[in-house]
């Protein structure tokens, strides 16, 4: 083929490319490496409110970027990590902007185009418009504020009415308000336990209320981790027994203290202890296990239950999720819970589990957190 056609078939491919681009349905534009303007389609134009010949040369700050104190470090920083990281830019969601002020949510690709010699020359931008979907997200955060402030309100509402009802079922089946027959006694301990079922969920609700406000607050103390376990252990000691469960203790010296919050880390603790008292058949196994290291303390909990299908584990840790049937007593909010207690001292959870060969719950936690 000569040279001429040769050219020409370039100039054809050139022509056939570009007009692809100019007529795709998505912004695309380029840049150079301070961040002028060298091309935009016509779908950004029109998209902007700019003509190409309004646009070109222009720098991004101040056209479809708005003006900020650090908009011109963020913008050479991008370009920056754009040429050492080419990946690192995709799927970037920026706040941008119209011609006309308006403010939009654009995700962007972007990608470093280099000369033959490999020196970047331009930044290559395709993006799409997700300002409906950020409203959408918007909406749906301020109801979920609205309904967590909801639910905060109400739990407070039933906390004292049901801690009246507690204390006063108590006097009665003491016999201080006289004597009871048995199947007297039968029915006030019903209402009882439904009572302590309800404050329970009352708790929880209260404790996922904050957690997802952001004012759940950490008291922060040294807490030695194996001493505060072993009170734990005492006060389920009851449903232990009464299921005649086999308790294992392992409790290496190197388990040491956590900074953390006493209180909230005997709840994490507590609803995985209770957890596997209860999945675990009568005359099963529970074993505990404390180590560390000099940056983290581990806690195991395994169980000689049911176990749990690999498919589920996702289901575990989120709000009102049950794996179990329904004749099994709780909120379904324990391990959600218990997750975000662990977040906020900086630690992790997970599980390890095969149906019918139980389940092992891991809790990381680090010494110490700013």
């Amino acid at each position: 083929m000569s040279e001429k056609k040769v050219a020409k078939v370039l100039e054809q491919s050139e022509d056939y490319y570009r007009k692809l681009v100019q007529d795709a349905n998505s912004i695309i534009l380029r840049m150079d490496t301070r961040g002028r303007i060298t091309f935009i389609n016509q779908f950004a134009q029109k998209f902007f409110g700019y003509r190409e010949e309004e646009i070109l040369g222009k720098d991004a700050i101040g056209t479809i970027a708005p003006v900020t104190d650090s908009a011109g470090r963020d913008l050479k920083a991008m370009v920056d990590d754009i040429m050492r990281e080419p990946a690192k830019y995709v799927n970037n969601e920026n706040e941008n902007m119209l011609r006309s002020g308006e403010r939009v949510w654009i995700s962007w690709t972007n990608k470093a185009l280099s000369d033959r010699k490999g020196h970047t020359e331009e930044i290559l931008c395709v993006g799409n418009d997700i300002t409906k979907i950020k409203k959408a997200e918007e909406v749906l955060r301020e109801m979920d504020k609205r309904k967590s402030a909801f639910v905060a309100n109400v739990s407070h509402e039933f906390k004292n009415p049901l801690g009246n009802m507690r204390l006063s079922l108590t006097h009665i089946l003491q016999g201080e308000s006289g004597a009871i027959n048995e199947e007297q006694r039968m029915m006030l301990e019903i209402a009882q336990r439904s009572t302590e079922r309800l404050i329970r969920l009352v708790k929880d609700l209260l404790d996922l209320s904050k957690i997802e406000a952001g004012k759940m607050q950490l008291s922060r103390e040294d807490v030695p981790i194996a001493a505060l376990t072993e009170e734990v252990i005492v006060e389920n000691s009851r449903e232990i027994s009464a299921k005649n469960l086999v308790l294992e203790k392992e409790f290496s010296g190197s388990a040491g203290s956590v900074f953390g919050d006493r209180d909230k880390l005997t709840e994490v603790i507590t609803n995985l202890l209770s957890n596997a008292v209860k999945y675990t058949p009568a005359g099963g196994k529970v074993a505990l296990n404390l180590s560390g290291t000099a940056e983290e303390v581990r806690f195991e909990i395994s169980d000689s239950g049911p176990g749990i299908a690999r498919e589920d584990f996702g289901k575990l840790f989120d709000k009102f999720e049950r794996l179990t049937a329904e004749r099994q007593e709780g909120t379904g909010l324990g391990l959600s819970i218990t997750k975000d207690i662990i977040g906020l001292h900086k630690g992790r959870i997970w599980v390890e589990s095969e149906l019918g060969r139980g389940s092992k719950f891991i809790v990381t936690l680090p010494r110490k957190h700013d």
